[in-house]
């Protein structure tokens, strides 16, 4: 039940996203900011928190431990590597998306 609150959460949270809801701060720029973000130490910074403080609200949000934890690293790779495949996506779908993942891996036995 608890994984199917999570799951239900976050299908909301991206068909909203889709539909025309606004996604404020870093999350409103494209992949291609986010690969570009390290050539400035400031916005590489508040991208990176960002992300980890929208992945976090999603975590608390929900009835189960989404991120084990919390693996900042292993985070901020994944997203690395979505924006590196598509970098037209905007960076807060990409995080949503990461959500969704999680949450399934959190669902898993």
């Amino acid at each position: 039940m608890k994984a199917f609150a999570i799951g239900f959460l976050l299908a909301c949270v991206a068909t909203a996203a889709d539909a025309g809801s606004s996604i404020i701060g870093a999350g409103s720029q494209t992949c291609t900011a986010w690969t570009n973000r390290k050539k400035n130490a400031v916005v590489k910074g508040s991208f990176e928190s960002w992300l980890v403080g929208f992945i976090s609200g999603l975590n608390v949000s929900g009835e189960r431990d989404i991120v084990g934890g919390g693996d900042f690293d292993a985070i901020i790779a994944w997203m690395d590597h979505r924006c590196l495949t598509t970098p037209s996506d905007r960076i807060g779908i990409a995080a949503l998306d990461l959500g969704m993942e999680l949450a399934k891996k959190a669902a898993k036995p």
